[in-house]
């Protein structure tokens, strides 16, 4: 298991204003020098700010035997399943150990938080490892939970596990009316950002958060353990995670020589700092607004670098002004294995850090003491999208109605025989694609959402994923397709934004046949704006063209 370290920062003095008795610090390292910027030749560091009231509501890192107090499981409705729970002190993570009833269990693992006077507009996250077997099996589905003291309940949308650490999380939280609202002409349940909650519930008082797992047809030998780890509420206003690409421009090295350069490969983005305070960072353009806000980040070093001694300063600061920082995800060297993935988590409560436009904030790290060797940055993720506003996540689900209304198409204005043949299959909750690949007349088949006026935000920059059951008939026996994920105007000049072809091997596998492909927007068409979004599907390098090729499943398509 990666190893891990997750610290929030609290700028006051008085734990109970950090939420309550959780104790937001525990499992800080400290640092030999969090009181600037390598040699303050920038500005002055920290300098004299004097931080506002903390807006984290709640932070659980289970670092303490004693956060897992107050949680406990439940079956919910017809259902026997049941699960112990512990503290795994050598993981430091909340550990349960459910023996499962049946293959419609509902089971919730849930605990009490300090009451939250209004959830609107937050958000909740949760990480949740799952064993193999849950992961392969591919049934199970995981739901953020939340109540409120009038013991009413919402669930978020389901996330299929995939092995090791899942984030289960909702951003922009809102609450709907429970009652049948009319889209276009189809009518829908109105839960707000959840998937389904109690009639009257609210996001006043929230006072409990938690997981629950829908077996969803998961047989109940097909079980294990499962993990929990940083439970966070937090405000969110605008929407997250931006995640950033090693090939983002914006990585930069600061406070080092000309020797000392960004490189890339396929592991990540890297330096070789020849000296303490060096840094590779990336610069966030505003404006944005990182109070209250953290960044996830993985890193790995070589074998020369441990052997120097070395320290690693995550950081995130200021690149204007008074060069205000937070310092104190402070990474010793013997927490470090040459060629072990470590991952960090940090936040910050600084009421500094707002970046209006023209500015911008660094992210990344320093290294601390004489230093040799390389430090590479595998991935990285700032819990904000750098734009603010309405920009996501959204997630275009097929269903029985948007397969029937045209609102899932196949693009086929050019009549072509190969075009492939769209329908909804209710088992599995996704759209059913025969690709007809016996048509010869193109190698592409265009599978797309039309989006209505003002659904979807500008695109610019955004993620956009595909998630796709793909047999083992296209890994192993006729392999050789691509595909290509796509945006488009909808009218006037039909501009798109078209990505180069992305191969199988480079999905992401999701288990039991489900892979996840995604690629980053830019230079998206405006005015008007895309409002079609897709994927075609490559065939000209099958190994061959057959009628009876297997469907493929398209379980959604996610804009982050």
């Amino acid at each position: 298991m990666l190893q891990k370290l997750l610290i929030v920062f609290c700028t006051l003095f008085v734990l109970s204003a950090c939420g309550g008795d959780l104790d937001l610090g525990a499992g800080t390292t400290s640092s030999p020098d969090t009181g600037g910027d390598g040699d303050g030749s920038e500005g002055p560091g920290n300098g004299d700010f004097e931080p506002g009231e903390p807006q984290i509501f709640t932070y659980i890192p289970f670092n303490e035997e004693s956060d897992i107090d107050g949680w406990a499981s439940r079956c919910v409705e017809n259902c026997n399943a049941t699960a112990s729970l512990s503290w795994n002190g050598t993981e430091q993570v909340l550990a349960a150990e459910p023996t499962w009833a049946s293959d419609s269990d509902l089971l919730d693992i849930y605990g009490a938080v300090d009451e939250v006077d209004d959830m609107a507009g937050s958000a909740a996250s949760i990480w949740v490892y799952v064993s193999d077997a849950y992961a392969n099996d591919g049934n199970m589905s995981m739901h953020l939970l939340l109540s409120n003291a009038a013991g009413l309940k919402g669930v978020s949308r389901g996330y299929l596990p995939k092995a090791g650490w899942n984030r289960i999380e909702m951003w922009e939280l809102a609450a709907g009316t429970g009652e049948i609202v009319v889209i276009d002409g189809t009518e829908y349940l109105d839960y707000g950002t959840f998937a389904w909650h109690d009639e009257g519930f609210s996001l006043r008082d929230i006072n409990e958060i938690g997981v629950r797992f829908v077996a969803n047809g998961k047989a109940p030998e097909v079980g294990g353990p499962l993990w929990f780890d940083n439970v966070t509420m937090t405000p969110a206003s605008g929407s997250g995670p931006l995640i950033v690409e090693a090939d983002d421009p914006a990585w930069t090295v600061m406070d080092a020589t000309d020797e000392v350069t960004v490189q890339r490969d396929d592991t990540g983005v890297y330096y070789e700092p020849s000296a303490a305070d060096q840094k590779l960072v990336y610069l966030l353009e505003g404006p944005t607004d990182l109070v209250g806000r953290s960044f996830d980040m993985t890193i790995t070093v070589d074998q020369a670098f441990k052997d120097s001694g070395a320290d690693i300063q995550p950081i995130m600061q200021l690149n204007f002004g008074s060069y205000t920082g937070e310092f104190g995800c402070y990474v010793g060297n013997g927490s470090l294995t040459a060629g072990e993935p470590y991952e960090v988590s940090c936040a910050t409560e600084n009421e500094a850090f707002v970046a209006e436009e023209g500015q911008n904030i660094r992210v990344g790290l320093q290294v601390k003491n004489e230093v040799a060797g390389r430090v590479t940055i595998n991935s990285m993720q700032i819990n904000i999208n750098a734009g603010g506003g309405d920009t996501g996540p959204f997630a275009l689900v097929p269903s029985q109605e948007t397969v029937d209304s045209g609102t899932w198409g196949n693009d086929n204005w050019q009549g072509l025989e190969g075009a492939p043949d769209l329908s909804y299959n209710a088992d599995e909750g996704a759209l059913s694609i025969a690709p007809n690949w016996q048509g010869m007349d193109s190698d592409e088949r265009t599978v797309m959402y039309l989006a209505g006026e003002d659904e979807l935000p500008d695109l610019e920059g955004a993620t956009v994923g595909v998630e796709l059951y793909l047999s083992d008939y296209y890994i192993t026996e006729n392999p050789g397709m691509a595909l290509q994920i796509y945006i488009q105007q909808a009218s006037d000049s039909y501009a798109g934004n078209y990505g180069s072809n992305i191969a199988l091997s480079a999905g992401e596998d999701l288990g039991d046949g489900w892979y996840r492909f995604e690629r980053v927007m830019e230079d998206v068409p405006t005015e008007p704006s895309a409002l079609r979004v897709g994927m075609k599907l490559q065939g000209g390098g099958l190994a061959t063209r057959e009628e009876g090729a297997d469907p493929i499943l398209l379980r959604q398509i996610t804009i982050e």
